[in-house]
């Protein structure tokens, strides 16, 4: 598995395991490096976000501590906004990519959350 600050080329994936979600740069055309590194890492904020977003919000569901349940809403605030600002950036680059990486993230969010619940 590679990190972002290892060298990263367009053609490269990272792959968690099994089926799980591509995360690869969303450009249609030839970008340098650095461009590279920022899409991945806007797209790891979109998927960071989203998940850590859906933990927060199963764990609301099952809290009953007041206190608990406005640090909980207050979390997913910050993760939607973290997704909204990344997805802003990333639409303006391929609308089209866009879509799909969020699919696939949808995709994942299932598989992961649908076996956490059984």
């Amino acid at each position: 598995m590679k990190f972002i600050d290892d060298e990263i080329t367009s053609s490269e994936k990272l792959d968690v395991a099994g089926q799980s979600i591509s995360i690869v740069p969303i450009t249609s055309g030839s970008c340098n490096e650095e461009e590279i590194r920022t899409l991945l890492k806007l797209q790891l904020k979109m998927a960071t976000s989203s998940i850590n977003h859906e933990y927060a919000r199963m764990e609301f569901e099952s809290v009953g501590n007041m206190q608990r349940k406005e640090e909980l809403l207050d979390f997913m605030n910050d993760c939607r906004s973290e997704y909204y600002e990344a997805r802003e950036v990333l639409v303006q680059r391929d609308p089209s990519a866009l879509a799909e990486f969020e699919r696939d993230l949808l995709l994942q969010k299932a598989q992961t959350l649908t076996q956490y619940n059984a």
